[in-house]
């Protein structure tokens, strides 16, 4: 079993540093051609989880799963304004990270969707941006919570409020494509926005 969850955790991570170079790809104006040439290059450290599954499973399903990671991961570019660089995107997380530690958490529900998006803040640090991706198993052990406590704090509180965002449902171990944001939903009371997280990066329209 431990081997398994090991096997399981390795494969999660693999598929989260692929969308994220798919996700950068995409945002740079590259083609699912050249996302291809990258990862199976056998040279590219971030090609690893890909040039497995062509290992176990052949080349063919390697390459349905980089078009699918593709296809999310454009879908999701195009949902959102990309940051001008790399500093730009820290800025923009330190900002959140601030907003997320001074805003009051009240009640048991409240700490606990705390610890929920200290989590997919995280992952959003390892991602380079306030879009990410991960997983509910990923989530639920990094927050410390189980999924049934984690799906609550989701649709009662995160998603609700306007702090994520899911733009795109993961299937079996490809997590889901999340946004991070600001936690100030228009019409629906709360502090102004962040001004440094308003004038680099737009969030996604309302409904996805």
């Amino acid at each position: 079993m431990i081997l398994r969850a090991d096997r399981q955790g390795a494969a999660e991570h693999g598929h989260r540093i692929t969308a994220a170079i798919a996700c950068h790809v995409a945002r740079v104006g590259g083609t699912v051609d050249q996302l291809t040439q990258l990862l199976l290059h056998l040279e590219h450290e971030g090609g690893r989880h890909t040039r497995n599954i062509a290992l176990r499973s052949g080349q063919s399903r390697a390459l349905d799963y980089i078009r699918r990671v593709w296809a999310s991961a454009s879908d999701a570019i195009s949902n959102t304004r990309a940051l001008g660089s790399r500093h730009e995107a820290y800025e923009v997380l330190a900002a959140l990270r601030d907003r997320i530690e001074t805003t009051p958490w009240r009640g048991e529900r409240g700490r606990t969707a705390l610890r929920v998006l200290r989590a997919h803040l995280n992952f959003a640090e390892i991602a380079g941006g306030p879009l990410h991706h991960a997983s509910e198993r990923q989530t639920a052990e990094e927050a410390g919570v189980s999924r049934t406590t984690l799906r609550v704090v989701y649709e009662t509180v995160l998603r609700p409020q306007g702090w994520l965002r899911r733009l795109r449902v993961g299937h079996g171990r490809e997590g889901s494509t999340w946004y991070l944001g600001d936690g100030n939903i228009p019409g629906h009371g709360g502090s102004a926005p962040v001004s440094r997280f308003r004038s680099t990066q737009f969030p996604p329209g309302p409904g996805t």
